[in-house]
């Protein structure tokens, strides 16, 4: 090679020597600020990957065990998040029952003669409807409809000439339940004290309210939930007028007794016709698949309940995922703006009529951003016979149709210990009802209450029979953090860092 050749081979390689101790004279002060950082490491262990003395393996060694450590905190720490958000509440039993109020049971009573002859003859007068023939036909349809649910849609009276009738008068399927409630009088609402339907403790008044059930229009007594679910909210979007009756009367929308009251008793009364009696709780509404047969004399339910009840700041201090339970605001559902099981339980059987047969019985509240179709009343004749068992029980798989429910976080579970029909009681009471004794008082309660709070999410925390960590105590068990442990790197990667790059060194 001629000596001008290497001197170009030479002036070549200079360059790149040059480019690569800038490199290296960039990184050196990086790793100077490393190592110091290593050599004050907040997590224990990681001060030996910084040690100049060590053998590249044992540095090897530790990386790998800080590593085996840093994954074993975090999936432990996962698992005590995951337990945080889903189990960090208990139920436990109390028995200091000398100072309860315990509530009494609710009653949903429902007519089976719903529609009023006078406002019917009203209405087909107002629509030129004067045949005889017509109107028996209307009536009996009307009629029918207004006492149909998912046990006799297959009764409901129909014919051609009620079609004939029902497209003359423009009425569709979904103003089926309008039309019932125009010409349902509120039994609530009577003028004359003696015929009104009514609740009874003494002299001392329970709140009675006309409510919009899956057996259509009921009435429900000493419920806690009843005017969020009157006809009028649920078909017109807004509470009934005040009821001026009660304001000379001492009112109570539930009736509680302790054990030093004795027998607690109230009477709902006030029915004319045959009636089906529902029992629930107060914190409830009505289940139709706990149907009982209809009487012409009054039901007699000797009851008492145990209570669910809740911890001071439970609500507060909880979400729904990590109590599994809803208070009756916290509504997630569609077609009703309050929250029980049993009002979620309705949606359910709403979503599956609408799976099964295309649209959902009238019965349902349906004024949403989006509603939909109702049944007329030839769908509810053929689709709901078939799968009644389905939308009672729930025999089948509920899950085709995302359904799922949580409990009510206060509640009551309603103890029967006699039921039996009173003969003769027609007679002297001169109307038909229920009503509910209360002998016995119940010797427990259950209390929901916070297990695990987010100080203990932080912190370790004991129990009698096992010890458990939550992620600040896996954290200082797997690598010695704390949290000034954590203010420690994070002074080294902001401020420490700042006065290194200005050159404090």
């Amino acid at each position: 090679m001629e000596p001008t050749e290497k001197a170009v081979v030479v002036a070549r390689k200079r360059p790149a020597g040059r480019k690569t101790n800038k490199f290296v004279l960039l990184l050196r002060p990086v790793e100077t600020f490393m190592k110091n950082f290593l050599a004050h490491g907040a997590l224990h262990g990681i001060t030996y990957l910084g040690m100049s003395l060590l053998h590249g393996i044992e540095k090897l060694m530790w990386l790998a065990l800080i590593m085996i450590a840093v994954y074993f905190c975090g999936l432990l720490s996962l698992e005590s998040w995951e337990r945080f958000q889903t189990k960090s509440t208990v139920v436990t039993i109390e028995k200091d029952h000398y100072y309860w109020n315990i509530s009494m049971p609710s009653l949903t009573i429902c007519p089976m003669n719903r529609i009023d002859e006078k406002l019917f003859h009203q209405f087909c007068d107002k629509n030129y409807i004067h045949d005889s023939e017509d109107k028996e036909e209307l009536f009996a349809f009307i009629e029918s409809l207004a006492n149909s649910t998912y046990m006799n849609f297959g009764n409901i009276k129909g014919s051609q000439n009620v079609d004939r009738i029902l497209s003359m008068l423009r009425i569709q399927p979904k103003d089926y339940m309008s039309l019932i409630a125009n010409l349902t009088e509120d039994l609530t609402r009577r003028d004359d004290q003696e015929l009104r339907v009514r609740s009874q403790n003494n002299l001392e008044y329970i709140r009675t309210m006309q409510t919009l059930t899956e057996y259509g229009i009921c009435y429900t007594t000493n419920n806690l939930i009843a005017p969020n679910l009157t006809t009028s909210q649920l078909l017109r979007g807004h509470p009934p007028e005040e009821d001026y009756f009660y304001r000379n009367h001492k009112l109570h929308d539930v009736r509680f007794g302790n054990l030093f009251d004795g027998d607690v008793t109230y009477s709902f009364i006030g029915f004319d016709t045959p009636i089906s009696v529902f029992y629930h709780s107060p914190y409830e509404m009505m289940n139709i698949a706990r149907y009982q047969p209809y009487s012409k004399e009054a039901y007699e339910f000797e009851a008492y309940s145990i209570e669910i009840v809740t911890g001071a700041d439970f609500q507060d201090d909880t979400s729904v995922s990590q109590r599994a339970c809803r208070f009756s605001f916290e509504s997630n559902l569609t077609h009703y703006g309050i929250y029980t099981k049993g009002i979620c339980l309705q949606e359910c059987r709403l979503k599956m009529a609408y799976q099964h047969c295309g649209c959902i019985p009238h019965f349902y509240p349906n004024n949403i951003p989006h509603p939909k179709p109702v049944c007329d009343y030839k769908t509810l004749r053929a689709c709901f016979p078939k799968h009644e068992e389905l939308f009672l029980e729930f025999r089948e798989n509920a899950k085709s149709v995302n359904c799922y429910c949580e409990q009510n976080c206060v509640d009551s579970k309603v103890v029967i210990e006699k039921m039996q029909i009173l003969t003769g009681t027609r007679k002297l009471l001169g109307s038909n009802g229920g009503l509910v004794i209360m002998k016995r008082y119940p010797l427990i309660r259950f209390n929901r209450q916070v297990l695990f709070t987010f100080t203990d999410l932080l912190a370790f925390f004991r129990f009698p029979f096992f010890f458990a960590v939550s992620i600040g105590g896996t954290a200082g068990f797997f690598l010695g953090f704390s949290v000034l442990g954590a203010v420690e790197i994070i002074y080294f990667f902001t401020l420490r860092l700042i006065w290194y790059i200005l050159g404090r060194r």
